[in-house]
């Protein structure tokens, strides 16, 4: 089992952390998937087969600015720029 961060621009709501769990939750070998909306940190708990690539490019096509996090501490949360679900 692997532990991948992402740093998630545009989560505002309830209604974001639904959409980013149901996006992620559907790919082959996603076992939990945990949304932190105040530092905008994904972190999902997969198969060692689930490339970090593919949890991006589904948030991406969900609108959401999605990048592997680096590091420990989460960047600060950007200014509202739209996307998701609220933008």
């Amino acid at each position: 089992m692997n532990t991948i961060d992402l740093d998630v621009q545009g989560m505002t709501c309830g209604a974001c952390v639904q959409r980013v769990t149901t996006a992620l939750m559907p790919i082959d070998g996603v076992h939990d998937v945990a949304v932190d909306l105040k530092t905008g940190r994904v972190r999902v708990t997969a198969a060692a087969n689930v490339a970090p690539s593919q949890l991006v490019a589904a948030l991406i096509a969900r609108r959401y600015d999605t990048q592997v996090a680096v590091g420990g501490t989460p960047p600060a949360p950007a200014a509202r720029k739209g996307g998701g679900c609220c933008g």
